[in-house]
């Protein structure tokens, strides 16, 4: 596992795996060794809510909500571990495996060095509850993904979170580190997904996400890696849904009749900063808005309405 920097919890889940293969701990051995290992442990060395144990770091499964690790990181852990500075890693006992909550690349690290036992800290909880610990932990670790944050909140059933995922996939819309089948783009800006829906509810964040699927700018998605739907271009949609309040509508015809497809993307806009972008789109919807003859094409439209009303 040294050919790259960063894992995902699943790979080096799968590593460590073919580690327990190799020595014959699977299966019934590491249901009965594991609970026999825990239960000798509780009762003789709780201490408040969590049972201080050495265990050996290839029995912790690393489930895959965890962050993602910095194997270089990791593997520091294990050469250069000293036990006077050593922090013990929390564990949950869950359907009859150990799995790491807290302290990751320290399980990691010296799992690799070949280390038989290290001192843990076995919490007692349920697995929501260990979850949050593990959320509210990591804002005082290495610093956090928005993606590894994403898979562990969507796994304790944070509404906002689950919200944003529904929006995205309902649009064929992947959310950055949750890959889904026929995605048309990957929505990256977590954080900026999660305060729009904290302040406006999902009405606003899904008429973003929506529209920008409808005008098809990310018909190279494999090229420009879902650039669509990336911070820039969702912070410009906010600052033109706060502009044209209450015209919404309005905006969203002329944008979709005049800069629709790839092609207007790649050559108009990809390359262009934030406040670039916003002012070329905002340019257009002001200059049709404002157009003689976009006021003539609204009264034609509003005569055939009103004669197809008097039709039917």
């Amino acid at each position: 596992m040294c050919m790259k920097k960063r894992y995902t919890a699943i790979e080096v889940e799968k590593e460590l795996q073919a580690m327990r293969e190799k020595e014959g701990f699977v299966g019934l051995v590491e249901t009965k060794l594991v609970e026999n290992i825990v239960e000798s442990y509780k009762g003789n060395h709780t201490v408040g809510d969590k049972v201080t144990m050495y265990v050996n770091p290839l029995y912790i499964h690393i489930p895959e909500w965890q962050r993602t690790c910095d194997m270089g990181a990791a593997l520091k852990i294990g050469t250069e571990y000293n036990p006077l500075v050593w922090e013990a890693p929390k564990i949950l006992y869950y359907n009859s495996i150990l799995i790491c909550i807290d302290g990751m690349h320290r399980v990691v690290g010296t799992a690799k060095a070949g280390f038989k036992n290290i001192v843990c800290d076995l919490i007692e909880c349920s697995l929501e509850d260990a979850i949050k610990l593990f959320l509210s932990q990591s804002k005082n670790r290495r610093k956090m993904a928005q993606c590894d944050y994403y898979r562990a909140a969507i796994e304790s059933g944070d509404e906002n979170y689950i919200a944003l995922k529904d929006i995205c996939n309902r649009y064929n819309v992947a959310v950055k580190g949750d890959p889904i089948e026929r995605q048309v783009g990957i929505f990256t800006p977590i954080s900026d997904g999660i305060k729009s829906i904290r302040l406006n509810g999902t009405g606003l964040i899904d008429s973003i996400v929506g529209l920008i699927t409808k005008l098809q700018w990310n018909g190279y998605a494999d090229t420009y890696n879902g650039k669509a739907y990336t911070a820039k271009f969702i912070r410009v949609f906010h600052s033109l849904y706060s502009y044209y309040a209450g015209r919404e509508k309005e905006m969203e015809e002329i944008l979709l009749r005049e800069c629709s497809g790839t092609e207007f993307f790649v050559d108009n806009l990809i390359d262009l900063t934030q406040a670039q972008a916003f002012d070329r789109l905002s340019g257009i919807v002001r200059y049709v808005m404002e157009s003689p003859l976009e006021a003539k094409r609204k009264e034609k439209a509003t005569k055939a309405k009103a004669i197809r009303a008097k039709v039917n």
